[in-house]
This record gives C-alpha cells, structure tokens and sequence, in this order.
C-alpha cells in the first residue's frame, strides 16, 4: 500500500507540472493577445492617420523652446524660470522623442526641433563638479541633434565669473549656425570672457537687455546678416555693430532723446522703432528749437506712454502704419492728431495699453485713421479716466447700411479689449455694435458694403478679468460664429464663446 501511495504521489505532482505549464503558456499567450490587441487599437488611433509632414508641422510649433537649466541649482539666488512641473515637459523635443519609435524617428531626422535652446547657467567654484556633468551632456546631444539648422539660443548666467564652463565652450564652437541670440546674466559677457574674436556668419537677430559699454556689442562686429537689435545703449551708437544694416531697432527702457536721435540717425534702413525713453526738460528744449525729425521708412512704431508727447511732437514718421503705446499716463489728445496729420502716416494697426483717455479723445484719435484694420485696447485698473463708454460703442456701431456717411473705423477687421477696470460695461451695447458690423460672406450686403468702402468685421475678442460673463446676453454672437466670425468672450466664469 505504502508503494502504491508513493506512486500516486509522484503521478499527482506530474499532472501539478503539466498544468502548471500549461498555464504558464496560457498566461504568456493572453499578454501577448493583450499586446496584439493594443498595438491594432493604437494603428486604429487617429494620430497613425496623420502624415509625417503634419506631425512635424505639430513638433515645430511645440519644441521652438528647450528649457535646459543647471541642477542643482548652486547659488542662493533662485534661477530665472521657477520649475514647477516634471524636467521633461520644459525639454519638448525630448519628450516627443521618447513617445514611440515613429515619434522618436521623426525627431531626429528633423535637426530644426532640437535647435531652439533657453540655458540657464549658474557659476561657482564648484561648477566643474560630476554633479553638472549631465547639464553639458543635455546641452551638447541638443547641438549635435540640430546638425547644421540655425540655432535660437538664450543664455542666462546666474553668478561670479569662472572660466572652462564645459557647455559653454561647445556652445561657442557652433556660433557659426547662431541665428538669434539673447544673453542676460549677472556680468556682462566680457566679463564672464565669452565670444572674444568670433564671427557669427549667419546671426541675424541680438538681444542684450543690458549693455554697460558698448565694447561688449563689439564682440558682434562680424555679423554680416544683423538685422535687429535690441539693447540699452547708455553710450550711443559708438561700436562696430553694422548699424546701417539693421532694420528693427529695440532700446529698452532706460535711452534718452540723444540716444534715440543718434540711433535714427545711424540706422538708415530702419523700419520698426521700439523705445522707451527717459524725459530730460533740457533735451526736450532742444528738440522743440530744432524742429521735427523726418524718418520716412520707419512702419512700426512701440513707445511707452511717458514719452509720447516727445515722440509725437518731436518726430514725423510718414510711413508709419502700426503704432503700440503702453503706459498709464494721460492722453496727449491734441499733440497725437497735430502727428497724424503732419506725418500723412496711414495707421492701420493701433495698439492702447493702460492710457489714460477720455472715450471723446479715442473717438477723436480713431476718426483720424480711417483706414484702421486692427484695434487692440488693454484697460487696467489704474486708469484715471477709462473711454470704454456707451458713447464710444455707439460711435462704434453701423446705424444703417443704407447709409451713405461713413461711420468710425469703417475698414475694421479685429477688434480685441481686455477689460480689467472695475467700472461698469455696457453688455448689451457691444453685442449690437458687433452684430452690426458683421456681414455674411457672399451675402448682398456684404457686396454692398464692400462697395460702399466697409469691411465686415472678422475678429472680436474679449476677455474679463474681474467680472464673469452673461451667456444669455453674449449669445447672439454664437451664432456669428458659427457663420465665420471669429469670436472669444472670456470672463472669471471661463470661455463662454
């Protein structure tokens, strides 16, 4: 019996192992069902569908900016962008090229999306420690990723002065591909010893917020394709940056009259001026004894709101077609129509922020530029006086279309308003207004108001900041946007068009 039982024990514990292993198959061939099964949904996605051309038509506009910054961070000053989410969402073009093997192809067979790079840097003595070694290594398979396509590069130095900064040295080596370049840090790039005797073949766009001398703009002197400049210039035009080259002149915020005179003077093909300009009383004496300064092929034009006056009264600009003004000070009402009608300048694109202006001096402002196409107007709390009115709206709004009188901004195509006063707003008002200025693609009376000079309005954005928004009294202008009106009423309550 005893033999017996030990023979059915030895047979129990082979039909255990055959079983055992015939589940273990079991298993192995449900997850490789399981595969099969999500690879065929994942083909079914309609991501798979899209071409190779649109896909990284996508990336582009995603990876135009690699944030790569030192960590750890070394110094006690915090870095410059505050991280507040996973390393890898602020490194997109790595991101994508760990998604999947045909994401990943495409990555890197496109050299432009690993090409646009932001570093944040910080020096210490400890700098050349292995902790680093990583942040050099990100830098360097980003700059041999990109190939040869033209490099956007940012660069922050946060800290003292040190010399064999790894990244930094094989950053230099590809200056031949730099096609734009921005540096702020806490020395200037003479002093941390950067780009001495380099050429910059292809370098077509220099931001330097801060310039302390203008030997540092020297190291840019052998750029033959400068075409725009942004930079403080407490010294003047005095380096040997190709200045008569330049088209877009930005001097910050800190420049003065003589700056701004030196600069037109010394940038003859200049086309777009932005400046922000600090008021001297003795300049200012000098200007208006010497008349106005006639600059003819300047189009774009940005300027803070502290110094308009000087700039309207002191300057004629008969090309000018796009004007920003940012500031909180009050309106110069009559000095801005006398620069209107002196210059003969036909502004088609008109940009307020933060300007203190009665709604009568808008009104004004936009009878005198009757071939506006786009009206930009940011109201903040500060402004004393805000011309957001009932009386403007109406000014605004196409009475009758058998009308024959031209009505304000007839040719208006966008109008956006960021409304953040805490003052009341006239709802209902600026629904009817763009009611009326919208006409139906192909209908009669857009061929008519086509016909009577009137341009159907194609844009309207409008975004609160301390109110939420009626949907019962906005929702009239769902239906112009079903019908092709583009159209964003946005509040504290969310996007309700």
């Amino acid at each position: 019996m005893l033999a017996m039982s030990n023979k059915d024990v030895e047979e129990h514990e082979l039909e255990v192992a055959r079983l055992t292993e015939q589940l273990r198959v079991v298993q192995a061939e449900t997850e490789w069902l399981k595969t099969q099964r999500a690879t065929l949904l994942s083909s079914l996605s309609p991501m798979r569908k899209l071409p190779n051309e649109i896909l990284l038509r996508i990336f582009q506009q995603v990876c135009d900016e690699n944030l790569l910054q030192c960590y750890p961070w070394l110094v006690e000053e915090d870095p410059p962008t505050s991280i507040t989410s996973p390393v890898i969402t602020y490194l997109p073009t790595m991101a994508i090229s760990s998604v999947c093997s045909r994401w990943r192809a495409l990555a890197l067979s496109s050299p432009s999306l690993w090409a646009g790079l932001k570093l944040e840097i910080c020096t210490t003595t400890v700098f050349q420690s292995k902790t680093l070694t990583g942040f050099a290594d990100t830098v360097t398979r980003y700059l041999d990723r990109s190939g040869d396509w033209p490099l956007k590069i940012s660069l922050g130095i946060t800290g003292l002065p040190i010399g064999g900064v790894p990244s930094l040295i094989h950053l230099k080596e590809h200056a031949w591909h730099w096609k734009t370049f921005r540096y702020e840090g806490d020395f200037s790039l003479l002093g941390y010893g950067l780009l001495y005797e380099m050429c910059f073949p292809i370098l077509g766009e220099l931001d330097i917020p801060w310039i302390t001398t203008s030997d540092e703009l020297d190291l840019f002197e052998q750029c033959p394709r400068l075409h725009a400049l942004s930079a403080s210039w407490p010294e003047g035009p005095t380096s040997s940056v190709p200045y008569n080259q330049l088209d877009y002149l930005n001097l910050g915020q800190q420049s003065t009259i003589t700056d701004l005179v030196q600069a037109l003077h010394s940038c003859p093909s200049l086309k777009c001026l932005e400046a922000g300009l600090l008021i001297n009383e003795s300049e200012d004496a000098d200007l208006e004894q010497g008349g106005h300064g006639t600059w003819p092929d300047v189009a774009l034009l940005t300027i803070d709101g502290s110094s308009s006056y000087t700039m309207f009264s002191s300057f004629d600009f008969p090309s000018l077609n796009h004007l920003v003004i940012d500031g909180l000070v009050d309106w110069p009402a009559d000095i801005f129509l006398s620069f209107v009608s002196r210059s003969s300048c036909i502004i088609t694109t008109f940009t307020l922020r933060g300007i203190s202006m009665s709604d009568l001096d808008l009104i004004a402002a936009l009878r005198v530029m009757p071939a506006l196409l786009h009206f930009e107007l940011d109201i903040k709390y500060e402004q004393s006086e805000n011309p957001i009115t009932s009386h403007l709206i109406s000014n605004l709004t196409h009475r009758d279309h058998k009308s024959t009188s031209s009505p304000l901004v007839p040719k208006l195509h966008s109008f956006h308003l960021r409304y953040q006063a805490a003052d009341p707003f006239d709802d209902a008002a600026f629904v009817s207004m763009v009611q009326s200025r919208w006409f139906k693609p192909g209908s009669p009376l857009s061929a008519k108001m086509s016909v009577m000079g009137r341009s159907s309005i194609r844009s309207v954005v409008l975004k609160f900041t301390s109110r939420e928004v009626n949907l019962d009294i906005y929702r009239p202008l769902r239906v112009l946007d079903a019908e092709g009106l583009r159209v964003v009423v946005d509040g504290t309550n969310g996007v309700q068009i």
